[in-house]
């Protein structure tokens, strides 16, 4: 979106007050009773994300789970779980990120931005160990917040980028123009698929401390990956305990990412895992030449592969 577009945007939604915001997330809600068409819905809800959240709102509760509490602040995750609840993000992951945790019973996540999945998997599976790493300081303070709003405490949040070189103690953290408040998009630029246009404009580099993967890995059986186009890296250095010991698998699945469709093709043919898409309707499992060229937000609206040694849990 253009910076033109997004300061009017913001000067239509900041001001709004926060009694007449609330009825339009309740009117804008899916679902049934809806009394918004869909197609119009969604057009009203794409002008209201680019306006962010009113300035009088601080903290916020989600519109289809109001159990759930987030602060205000500036993230594009936010924004839209604030206009849209857990519809506004990933609505297609969620449900079965956490019906893999509730049969997990050692959690890591790597990318865990402000915490949202966090949040999720923990109350999912509150027995379950949980550490949740994330390299941006602002973000991972939004996620410790979000946990404590949300009576967390089973989760472990490390403060760090997980990097496959086990020399290497910080690494240079680099921020987009358009991600400079709270960054949906952070990424490190050594041998990154981040497609091009996600990387442009840099504004911000930040020496954050790094910590090897492979040291994150003792008991987990799940793992979850949004690391902004580092993703193959750290599955190659996982690659042995992989083969071992299978845990279920979540990963963000870009355009444009050969190296890692690659290597998720390999786990399939010779891991023991199976890949499957996820999308309102379900599973859709990919074999390794549809998963070579799959645009998976066009095809099934979400960018996410679930890799099972097990099969599928029951959503």
């Amino acid at each position: 979106m253009s910076p033109v577009r997004r300061r009017l945007a913001r000067a239509v939604v900041g001001p709004l007050p926060v009694p007449l915001a609330d009825a339009l997330r309740r009117l804008l809600a899916p679902g049934p009773g809806a009394s918004v068409p869909a197609r119009i819905r969604r057009g009203v809800l794409r002008r209201l994300y680019r306006g962010g959240i009113p300035r009088g709102v601080a903290r916020f509760r989600l519109v289809d789970n109001p159990e759930l509490e987030f602060l205000a602040v500036d993230s594009q995750v936010l924004e839209q779980l604030y206009w849209s609840g857990e519809q506004g993000w990933e609505p297609e992951l969620l449900p079965w990120w956490r019906a893999t945790c509730r049969r997990s019973t050692s959690v890591l996540e790597l990318g865990t931005n402000i915490g949202y999945f966090a949040v999720q998997g923990a109350r999912a599976a509150p027995g379950a160990r949980y550490v949740a790493v994330e390299p941006h300081p602002v973000s991972a303070e939004i996620c410790r917040t979000h946990l404590a709003l949300n009576s967390v405490t089973s989760v472990e949040v490390r403060e760090a980028a997980a990097v496959a070189d086990p020399a290497v103690s910080t690494v240079p953290l680099l921020v987009p123009a358009d991600q400079a408040a709270t960054p949906t998009v952070a990424f490190l630029s050594a041998d990154t698929e981040l497609p091009a246009d996600m990387a442009r404009d840099v504004v911000a580099v930040l020496d954050v401390p790094a910590v090897d993967v492979r040291q994150l890995l003792d008991g987990v059986d799940l793992i979850k990956m949004d690391v902004e186009g580092q993703e193959h890296v750290l599955l190659a250095a996982m690659r042995d305990h992989l083969r071992e010991h299978r845990p279920a698998l979540f990963v963000e699945v870009l355009p444009g990412t050969a190296q890692l469709r690659a290597l998720l093709a390999e786990l399939c043919a010779t891991g023991g895992y199976r890949c499957f898409a996820m999308s309102r309707q379900g599973l859709v499992e990919l074999g390794p030449e549809r998963l070579a060229t799959a645009r998976l937000m066009d095809e099934f609206g979400c960018q996410d592969v679930l890799l099972s040694a097990t099969g599928p849990p029951p959503r």
